[in-house]
């Protein structure tokens, strides 16, 4: 069971319609989450607000962020998928959130770790379902990552 540590291009200027990341797990695919983090790197005062929320509905083809392997039992090759974007639609958000939290871009950071039990549990159905990180306000140059262990 791989252990994957992902993380958008650093430094990116997001937006409040797409995700910074999603993880995403077709059928038969499953992960849990145990970290997620961001941090600002902007250069005045910016108000933001980021979620992590389940998300579904998604189209066209994902393009894969950056990732490596933190546990080295098993393969580098995660099943469940580390997305910085889809082509065609980017996933909708539920209304309820697994995380949440208001921060300043200017230099603030922001990390939450699973206690054992708590971490974020994502399982593919045969429609592709998410685990979106997304800002709600705000659009500061900041860098946004998770760890996930993929689930057999």
């Amino acid at each position: 069971m791989p252990r994957i540590g992902g993380s958008n291009k650093l430094a990116i200027t997001p937006s409040t319609t797409d995700d910074n990341y999603a993880l995403a797990a077709g059928a038969s695919e499953q992960a849990a989450v145990l970290e997620v983090s961001w941090g600002g790197e902007a250069t005045t005062s910016t108000a933001m607000h980021t979620r992590t929320a389940r998300s579904s509905g998604q189209t066209g083809a994902a393009t894969l962020g950056n990732t490596e392997v933190i546990h080295p039992y098993g393969t580098a090759t995660s099943p469940v998928r580390f997305v910085t974007t889809f082509a065609t639609t980017q996933a909708t958000l539920e209304n309820g959130d697994l995380f949440a939290m208001s921060w300043n871009a200017h230099g603030g950071v922001v990390r939450w770790l699973a206690a054992p039990g708590e971490e974020f549990i994502l399982i593919g159905a045969a429609t592709e379902l998410c685990i979106s990180n997304r800002n709600s306000v705000g659009t500061g140059v900041s860098s946004y990552g998770c760890v996930f262990d993929c689930i057999p």
